[in-house]
């Protein structure tokens, strides 16, 4: 009687820890879904305050939007901000001092194409610095057509979904999987006038 009492108190005990372990692994499962989908909310959001980041640096210098226009440019395709004349300084038509609208919309580009791959916020707990702001693999497309302006952004999601085709850009060349089943993409739409005569440049 003894010894049957107490296998069968074994056998409660293995039932437990295994309720115990399937229990864990469920709680285990659900956190790195909950970390995946933060960091798919924190790349729209960053991808978002890009795209309007952009387009107010556009709106500033309405006489260059022809300047600010992409084609899947990526981080790396455009260089680092050479004009130190547009670092604080006031902008001129003429260009007496501070800098041009030109260099201006130059600076602007290259600028914001470092926050766009993160190279602005590095962290260094051991060895190099690595970025940690900006998009995975981001590539970006501008297209502006008689004052109406579109920022499309595109990067490099998590896991695979099915993808909208009204977004091209990132779309076709494999940067994100075979299908683009990795890809994510964001485009904003607005309308900027030419600048009027007499008024700022």
């Amino acid at each position: 009687m003894n010894s049957r009492e107490s296998g069968l108190g074994l056998t409660e005990v293995l039932v437990a820890v295994l309720v115990f372990t399937v229990g864990l692994l469920g709680i285990f499962g659900a956190q790195v879904n909950a970390r995946k989908n933060a960091l798919e909310a924190r790349q729209r959001s960053i991808a978002t305050g890009l795209a309007r980041d952009l387009l107010e640096r556009m709106r500033s210098n309405p006489g260059q939007l022809q300047a600010f226009t992409l084609d899947n440019a990526s981080p790396a395709d455009i260089a680092a901000p050479v004009s130190s004349a547009c670092a604080g300084a006031a902008v001129t038509s003429g260009g007496s001092f501070g800098c041009t609208p030109a260099e201006l919309a130059r600076d602007d580009l290259a600028e914001w194409m470092q926050l766009l791959g993160g190279a602005v916020e590095l962290v260094s707990v051991v060895g190099p610095e690595q970025s940690t702001g900006g998009l995975l693999e981001p590539r970006v497309c501008v297209a502006v057509a008689a004052g109406r302006v579109s920022v499309a952004i595109a990067w490099r999601g998590l896991e695979p979904l099915a993808t909208d085709p009204e977004f091209a850009c990132g779309a076709g060349r494999g940067w994100y999987g075979a299908d683009d089943e990795l890809r994510r993409a964001l485009v904003m739409h607005s309308w900027i006038g030419a600048p009027v005569a007499g008024v700022g440049w």
